[in-house]
């Protein structure tokens, strides 16, 4: 009975300490992601920026007259929320705020920005070269950037 009694006490403390385990994509506000190109005509930089319920995109041309570009699309919960599965929130945090050699002889760069918590938090790093923390959630990124190609 002992033995019994025993083993449902450590049952329930297993139980009750995985429940306290922090929900890291429900502290996710949200996510930007952007690319920019040092030695390039044209438009050079562009970003998305995702909140509840759309996707703001922005380009600009490098130089004194950016002339900046701005479109916008709906986005469903569902698709943010998927995003959020793919932050690694602990792993994110441990990142420096610059890695490599962004944008060095024109190679570009890339960054992605976290607001979680009400901290935001800004990761650079080189074109085509995504830190493993964040590797999955730039590939979708991309994707949702490459979209907005016929923003005019």
């Amino acid at each position: 009975m002992k033995n019994k009694f025993a083993l449902l006490c450590l049952v329930a403390t297993t139980f009750n300490l995985n429940s306290c385990k922090k929900n890291n994509n429900a502290n996710v506000q949200e996510i930007g992601y952007g690319t920019s190109f040092g030695m390039c005509v044209d438009y050079c930089i562009s970003n998305i920026s995702l909140g509840e319920d759309e996707v703001k995109f922005y380009k600009s041309k490098n130089g004194a007259t950016p002339d900046t570009k701005t479109c916008a699309k709906k986005m469903t919960d569902g698709q943010l929320e998927g995003l959020k599965t793919l932050v690694k929130q602990s792993d994110f945090e441990k990142l420096p705020a610059v890695i490599g050699c962004p944008d060095c002889a024109d190679g570009g760069a890339e960054w992605i920005v976290l607001k979680i918590n009400g901290k935001v938090k800004k990761v650079t790093f080189e074109y085509g070269k995504a830190p493993s923390a964040v590797k999955e959630l730039v590939v979708k990124l991309k994707e949702i950037k490459d979209s907005f190609k016929d923003c005019n």
